[in-house]
């Protein structure tokens, strides 16, 4: 074996000896085979190319699940806005048609014995509507549930007061004045707080709900993803000597397009929602406040007269609610001159009577033509908080299909993404091999 293999690998060359002139074997061993090394980077590049495919499926689906996740958490925003501008505008619906009830049962004892049939429709009107709104409120907001049921317990005991000051107000009594004003002052120091804390609470959280943003969580991350296919472009072309990826670059664009036009969707989405928060929303609420305003001084107004000569607190209640009426109604042009003006006119009259000591022109003037001026203005404003309550459920509501549509195609695209994506990358490993 040693034999065979040396003579196997050696080479045989004769020279020529000088001394005795013969011929000589001289063997020179070859040099043995270098086993081959494997190249690293060679070896490397098929699992980089399979890290990559499952690195751009991974980015294709997060890019979807990212916009949807947009798309989605910012329709369950607008359409939590959209109830809770609903639960505002019931809320200050309540807190009118418990004033409204109080401006009817007070003007209506001015009369004396029997009230008129049609304030005493009204005042029972306002009283169920309020009754009615309580109930559906309560349904509406879990969160309202506790502060509505206590405003239902004083509603009770309000119309109970009202019940017996009219009971003694047919027959004589002057104890129903009494009552009257407990009445009405219970209204305003227990009921309308919890009014107050409503409409506080749930205006914040409509506006709050409708000034989302949550748009940069898909730009930053779409941007992120994005790069991240470039990235991977770049290293292939360096790799394998190729400037463009096929795949990857219809990746690259369909996503690129998809997140300009989900930006623009978004950004048209935020400029409408902030229209309607400044805008329609505003309006329902200064124009639900100069109407609650307006109710709550016309019952002052009838408590001023009630009093003889010593209404003097209710004539003051009256100059702040008339204040705050015309800073509510700044809002909309003419309704100052055109409904509002010739009722404070009315009410100026009735004050000079009934100071002047002519108590009882004063409230005939209180019961026929301020009650006719005022009903103006309510009817006015009642149209006005229907209108702008409308336009900004309405306005909510036109945004949600669009945005359901974002999130579709936000998936979609990620879709495509995930299936372009690995493709380009997959054509450079089949060169490979």
């Amino acid at each position: 074996m040693s034999r065979s293999s040396s003579s196997a690998a050696a080479q045989v060359t004769t020279s020529a000896s000088p001394a005795a002139g013969q011929t000589m074997a001289t063997v020179t061993p070859s040099p043995l085979p270098v086993a081959a090394v494997p190249s690293a980077n060679r070896s490397d590049t098929p699992r980089q190319l399979r890290r990559l495919t499952t690195a751009v499926i991974v980015a294709g689906i997060a890019f979807g699940l990212t916009g949807l996740a947009t798309f989605v958490l910012l329709t369950s925003s607008l359409q939590r806005a959209e109830a809770s501008s609903a639960q505002l505008i019931r809320v200050q619906e309540i807190q009118t048609n418990l004033l409204r009830a109080d401006a009817n049962a007070t003007n209506a004892f001015l009369v004396g014995g029997l009230e008129p049939a049609e304030q005493r429709s009204a005042y029972d009107g306002a009283v169920t509507e309020s009754s009615r709104l309580i109930a559906a409120a309560s349904d509406a907001e879990p969160a309202d549930q506790a502060a509505l049921s206590a405003l239902n317990t004083e509603l009770l005991a309000y119309t109970e007061n009202i019940d017996l000051a009219r009971a003694n107000n047919r027959q004589g009594f002057p104890v129903g004045a009494q009552y009257l004003r407990t009445a009405s002052g219970g209204l305003r120091a227990d009921a309308l707080p919890i009014l107050d804390n409503l409409v506080q609470a749930n205006a914040e959280r409509a506006a709050s709900q409708m000034n989302a943003k949550i748009a940069w969580m898909f730009a930053v991350v779409g941007l992120l993803l994005l790069g991240g296919l470039v990235w991977v472009q770049i290293w292939l072309a360096r790799r394998f000597k190729r400037r463009f990826n096929v795949g990857l670059v219809l990746a690259t664009t369909v996503g690129a397009l998809t997140l300009i036009a989900s930006l623009v969707a978004l950004g048209w989405t935020a400029a409408t929602v902030g229209n309607i928060r400044t805008g329609s929303f505003a309006d329902v609420r200064a124009a639900a406040t100069a109407r609650i305003d307006g109710n709550d001084a016309k019952s002052n107004e009838s408590l001023t007269l009630i009093a003889r000569g010593s209404g003097g607190a209710f004539e003051e209640a009256w100059q702040i609610s008339a204040a705050d009426v015309e800073t509510s109604i700044g809002r909309f042009r003419d309704l100052k001159s055109s409904s509002w003006q010739p009722y404070v006119d009315v009410h100026t009259q009735i004050r000079d009577l009934d100071d002047g000591g002519q108590w009882d022109k004063a409230v005939e003037l209180a019961t026929t033509t301020s009650n006719e001026t005022f009903n103006s203005f309510d009817e006015t404003t009642a149209g006005l908080v229907s209108s702008a309550s409308s336009a900004t459920t309405e306005g909510l509501g036109n945004t949600i299909p669009w945005l359901v549509a974002g999130a579709l195609v936000s998936v979609v695209a990620g879709i495509v993404m995930a299936v372009l994506a690995p493709r380009g990358v997959g054509q450079r490993l089949k060169e490979y091999r």
